[in-house]
C-alpha cells in the first residue's frame, strides 16, 4: 500500500462531531469546537426531534460513539484545562477522542508529533524508529537525540543525502531514488519492546511547507505505513567515518 491510498484511507474514516438541537449558548459549542481542533472531525449541526435538546455527539458512519451535554462537556473541558482536581465524571465523549485519528496542516503540529513519537521510542526502549523527510540535514538537530536512544532501537531515516552523519552515530541512512516519495514526511515506531507502543505520522506536503497529514497509534496503520516504507526503491547510504 503506498503512501497516497493510506491517507485516502483516512480521509474516508473521518468522524463526525455533530451538534443536535442546539439551544445553549453558542460559545459552548465553540469551546468544544476549539478543544477539538487538531482532530480529525467533520463538524455539523442538525435538528432531530429523537435527540435532546443542545447534545454533541460523535458518530463514525451510522455508529454513535458517544452522547453528551454540550454545556457539560463545554464546563468540563474549562475544568480539566485549568487544573481543577474535583471535575466530575469525564464525558464520553473524551473515549471517544482517544481512538480518534489526527490530520493537521499545520507544520509546527506535525514536528511535534514527531517528536511525541521519538520520545515514546526512547520510553520504551526498543523497536525501530524511522523518519523521512526531504533533506537529511533536517535530522541534524535531531542527532544527539538518535545517538542516545537504547541500542535496542534502531534508527533508519529516509531522505535526500545533503549531509552525511558520522560513522559512530549508529543511523542508517537511505536515499529515495524517485522524486514522489521526497514529497512525504513520516516517523514511525514499532514499539516491539512493548505491545500496543506504535505510533506513527505521514505527511504530504501538497505546497512548499504545508502540510496535510495525521499521527496515529493504531497498529495496523502502523503496521500499514511500515510495509509501505519496507517497500520504497531506496539506496542504503555509508556514512562517514
Amino acid at each position: 500500500m503506498v503512501f497516497g491510498e493510506i491517507l485516502d484511507g483516512i480521509d474516508r474514516r473521518r468522524r463526525r462531531l455533530v451538534f443536535y438541537n442546539v439551544e445553549t449558548s453558542a460559545e459552548h459549542c465553540d469551546r468544544i469546537i476549539d478543544y477539538v481542533g487538531v482532530h480529525d472531525l467533520i463538524i455539523e449541526y442538525t435538528t432531530d426531534e429523537r435527540v435532546p435538546e443542545s447534545t454533541v455527539a460523535i458518530e463514525n458512519g451510522g455508529e454513535t460513539l458517544s452522547v453528551d451535554d454540550v454545556e457539560t462537556v463545554a464546563v468540563y473541558i474549562d475544568a480539566w484545562e485549568s487544573g481543577l482536581r474535583d471535575i466530575g465524571d469525564q464525558p464520553a465523549l473524551f473515549g471517544a477522542l482517544d481512538e480518534t485519528l489526527f490530520r493537521s496542516s499545520n507544520k509546527r503540529q506535525l514536528l511535534l508529533a514527531s517528536r511525541l513519537i521519538e520520545t515514546r521510542a526512547a520510553q520504551v526502549g526498543g523497536g525501530r524508529l524511522s523518519a523521512g523527510f526531504r533533506r537529511l540535514s533536517l535530522a541534524q538537530p535531531q542527532l544527539s537525540f538518535y545517538t542516545a536512544l537504547p541500542s535496542d532501537i534502531t534508527v533508519s531515516l529516509y531522505c535526500e543525502l545533503n549531509w552525511t552523519p558520522p560513522a559512530d552515530a549508529e543511523i542508517e541512512v537511505y536515499e529515495p531514488t524517485t522524486e514522489t516519495d521526497a514529497d512525504y514526511w513520516w516517523v514511525i515506531f514499532d514499539g516491539i519492546a512493548q505491545q500496543g507502543q506504535h505510533a506513527a505520522l505521514l505527511a504530504e506536503q501538497e505546497t512548499p511547507g504545508e502540510y496535510t497529514g495525521f499521527w496515529t497509534y493504531h497498529a495496523s496503520i502502523v503496521d500499514s505505513l511500515r510495509e509501505a516504507v519496507d517497500g520504497l526503491d531506496v539506496r542504503r547510504v555509508t556514512s562517514e567515518n
